[in-house]
């Protein structure tokens, strides 16, 4: 069974996941032109009970799959606890109602022994060649980013994989994959240097699957190279991509902070590559931290799917609102509209009638 990168097949009536109408009430005008849902705070189980939750990312498919059609990884992160930051895996029939898998655990990564180290940056692909999930995340310890990998056959049960490679800390943040089936897959992370999160400056680097055929296991990831990825005022921290067949090319959200300030106040922005080094950046965001009370914070690693049949994206969102509280959310946009405005410099979000306040800054450095 393929895995396909749309909201829905095209044999399908719906185009996605649908919420209730009122969640879809458009402020403006202009706004209802770009958002078919506007951004709307999910309900994430978490194996810790708190319910806040990080770094979503989505796989769907056009059927079921071992009884739901999309599976998400997401991390529990409670006033920003890395202890608690262990990739989690949960279900959904229609990707906004999550669940935990009958018989499944969570959390699928258990904590690193020494309560210094810590679990983050899960990424959840597909390999359709050995017909399973694999979930890539990042280990944290004194010295070194470790990329690790674990798979599953049913989405239930997961077995560790030799680590793909590590590079000093923190020159693997947020790594993101693109499988292709026309040939090998790409993977991109940031790296943010020794200071990481209080980086003044970041980069964001290309490996290139050594499989020929776009299998993601088993295979060595060539390079790195430096990618031209740059947001003018702002350094990239977070970042999540797809390859889109019916665009020939590459589709990236970037969660990204201003110069200067550290990973605090992310914004989310849009980017678009034909060869995954030379990318052409949006530089107005596709979502402001400040635009709503639950991101007030920062808007932080997101995730999408793209659907040809309606030509909309997918969002899920997560982001630190003005509480201090993390929390994932679901919009849609139309694609097309979003780009139009994009690249007229047009703010994707009206202005907010007041300031939401920010957070006091919690313990510990953001995921």
């Amino acid at each position: 069974m393929a895995a396909l990168p749309l909201l829905m097949s095209c044999d399908r009536a719906a185009t996605g996941p649908s919420l209730t109408p009122g969640d879809a009430t458009m402020d403006r005008a202009g706004t209802a032109a770009i958002f078919v849902v506007q951004p709307t705070i999910m309900t994430v189980p978490t194996y810790d009970g708190s319910g806040q939750a990080v770094h979503p990312d989505i796989v769907a498919f056009d059927s079921d799959w071992h009884g739901a059609r999309y599976w998400m990884t997401m991390t529990p992160y409670p006033k920003s606890n890395q202890t608690l930051e262990n990739p989690s895996i949960l279900k959904s029939d229609d990707g906004i109602s999550l669940t935990v898998p009958t018989g499944l655990r969570n959390p699928v990564i258990a904590a690193p022994p020494h309560s210094k180290d810590y679990n983050s940056d899960p990424e959840l692909v597909y390999e359709p060649q050995t017909d399973r999930l694999v979930m890539f995340y990042r280990l944290v310890d004194r010295n070194a980013n470790t990329l690790h990998l674990s798979t599953s056959a049913d989405g239930v049960k997961w077995t560790a994989m030799k680590a793909p490679f590590w590079e000093r800390s923190h020159q693997v943040v947020s790594p993101t994959v693109a499988p292709r089936r026309d040939g090998a897959a790409r993977m991109w992370y940031v790296n943010a240097g020794k200071a990481g999160c209080e980086a003044k400056s970041t980069r964001v680097m290309m490996r290139t699957g050594a499989d020929q055929s776009g299998k993601i296991v088993d295979t060595k990831w060539l390079g790195p190279i430096a990618t031209d990825l740059s947001i003018p005022g702002y350094e990239i921290w977070h970042i999540k991509a797809r390859w889109i067949p019916e665009k020939a090319e590459y589709l990236m959200l970037i969660s990204a902070y201003p110069d200067k300030v550290g990973c605090h106040t992310d914004d989310l922005f849009l980017a678009h590559s034909a060869d995954g080094v030379h990318w052409t950046v949006y530089p107005e965001p596709l979502i402001r931290h400040e635009d709503r009370d639950w991101t007030a914070a920062a808007v932080y690693r997101s995730s999408f799917l793209y659907d040809a049949q309606s030509d909309q994206l997918s969002l899920w969102i997560s982001a630190r609102g003005s509480d201090g509280a993390w929390r994932m959310g679901y919009a849609r946009v139309r694609y097309e509209s979003l780009v139009a405005a994009l690249e007229n410099g047009q703010r994707i979000s009206p202005r907010p009638a007041s300031l939401f306040p920010t957070p006091t800054q919690q313990s510990g450095e953001q995921p």
